[in-house]
């Protein structure tokens, strides 16, 4: 296996991750979206893909929130003062984002998207 081959399955397997953890509560739809965006490019999987786009938009959208380790470097009087903004726009981004990590979880456990040894 080549180690673009490598890192090529690495970031397949992020998504497929990041989706199932969405799915199952461990990881809100905002911080997936971020972490499926993030590993789309070394994925070589089409940037077009129906199921990508919507988390995109969800990244894009939610950029100026803060999360994870960015939200540690806010002052908590700010960070407390933008939560209802957060949890509306991760409702958001569950309704539209869950119909689509549904979708990946099917097409990597199908085989349609590779995450083993091409």
């Amino acid at each position: 296996m080549s180690w673009n081959e490598s890192e090529i399955l690495k970031a397949r397997q992020a998504i497929l991750d990041a989706a199932q953890d969405m799915l199952a509560g461990r990881l809100t739809y905002i911080e997936g979206a971020r972490k499926i965006v993030a590993a789309w490019w070394t994925s070589k999987l089409d940037e077009r893909d129906v199921d990508f786009l919507p988390f995109v938009g969800i990244a894009s959208e939610t950029e100026a929130l803060p999360f994870g380790e960015m939200r540690a470097h806010w002052q908590p009087a700010a960070s407390d003062a933008l939560q209802p903004e957060i949890d509306r726009m991760d409702a958001w981004a569950r309704r539209f984002g869950e119909p689509h990590c549904r979708n990946l979880v099917a097409r990597f456990s199908s085989g349609e998207i590779k995450i083993e040894k091409f």
